[in-house]
């Protein structure tokens, strides 16, 4: 008998995978963060997954039985996803921007409302965005959470990111908030749209990512918060040039030159 076709798991935004966990309440949820982490503070009805525990639960769970995985950031439980995506079960979810983003968003689905903050209204109002549309595009295709990240309006970016903001979203440039939170120079504000699930190595029209602009643009305290959530530094814009042949600066090249061929 012929086997069943593998079937890819799906990445989810933190609010998609909320939505699923309150849609589904048999779906077994996991956690491959390290145990210190987990005994810390974990969603309630996670079990805690290492690598060597994975064969236990692939010979224990029905192929059918939908499984969500979260870890840090969203790239752990991508390993983790395929795992059980090659052993033919049917419904494998890896949550984007990991336990935080997913954390939050359960808080915020939990929350009467959801109405936006008068911070977050007023800077609607400000720049000309209806109330009640977060996706909203506005001058030269930005998006609310792309201006805020442009303005390093930080509330503002948590907030909407809290409300599901799309973090995909892109502008007319192909550059999406993390670009923009990239020029307005906030670590804080870029980490918190790296832990929300936001594309790291998303390429604009000009074939460049967000690590590229910041080797380029001497920001090396950006550089480096990309680096460590997994920037991939080998990709090459349209110039045929990867972020360490941009690096405008000493620091910069510093953190680059193990990618030099």
């Amino acid at each position: 008998m012929a086997l069943a076709e593998r079937i890819p798991y799906q990445c989810l935004s933190a609010v998609e995978a909320a939505a699923l966990l309150r849609a589904e309440p048999e779906l077994k949820l996991f956690d491959v963060r390290d145990l210190h982490s987990y005994q810390q503070e974990h969603l309630d009805g996670a079990m805690h997954l290492t690598e060597d525990r994975v064969p236990l639960w692939l010979g224990r769970l029905p192929k059918d039985k939908p499984v969500l995985i979260y870890c840090y950031h969203g790239n752990a439980s991508k390993t983790f996803a395929q795992m059980f995506s090659d052993f033919r079960f049917a419904r494998v979810y890896s949550v984007d921007g990991g336990y935080r983003p997913l954390a939050t968003a359960l808080t915020e689905a939990a929350a009467p409302g959801g109405t936006p903050s008068a911070e977050l209204a007023a800077f609607l109002a400000d720049w000309q965005y209806p109330a009640n549309d977060l996706e909203a595009r506005g001058q030269h295709g930005l998006t609310p959470l792309m201006r805020a990240a442009l303005q390093g309006c930080r509330e503002i970016v948590r907030e909407l990111l809290a409300l599901g903001a799309d973090v995909r979203a892109r502008n007319d440039d192909g550059n999406t908030a993390l670009w923009l939170g990239c020029v307005s120079r906030d670590t804080a504000l870029v980490q918190d749209l790296i832990d929300a699930g936001i594309e790291l190595d998303n390429r604009n029209d000009a074939g460049s990512t967000a690590l590229m602009y910041t080797a380029s643009s001497d920001r090396p305290e950006l550089l480096k918060i990309l680096l460590d959530a997994g920037a991939d530094p080998q990709v090459r814009n349209f110039d045929d040039l990867r972020a360490v042949e941009l690096a405008a600066s000493r620091a910069c090249l510093k953190l680059l030159r193990h990618t030099a061929d």
